[in-house]
């Protein structure tokens, strides 16, 4: 789901094409699915493995780090709303 990929446009997992798209991905914070839809992230057109973007992990790691304990069991948000959604919630 996230990490460092060859530029050859080739899958690290199963070695098929990689194209840009979005992704919905999910973390454990503090006991808290949090799952953010809309993701930038380069997806694999035959296993459809999406690898999040280094910008975009930088971003939601760091909105994820502002949170405190959540009373929430599943949070769900939009990436591009995501800074918004934090502060409001904070």
């Amino acid at each position: 789901m996230t990490g460092v990929h060859e530029s050859s446009g080739h899958c690290p997992l199963c070695d098929g094409s990689m194209e840009s798209g979005k992704a919905t991905v999910s973390f454990l914070l503090n006991g808290t699915v949090v799952v953010i839809k809309e993701v930038p992230a380069e997806v694999c057109g035959d296993c459809q493995e999406p690898f999040m973007t280094g910008v975009a992990t930088d971003k939601i790691m760091a909105i994820l780090s502002r949170f405190g304990p959540l009373s929430a069991e599943i949070l769900v948000m939009t990436y591009p709303t995501i800074e918004t959604t934090v502060v409001e919630a904070v």
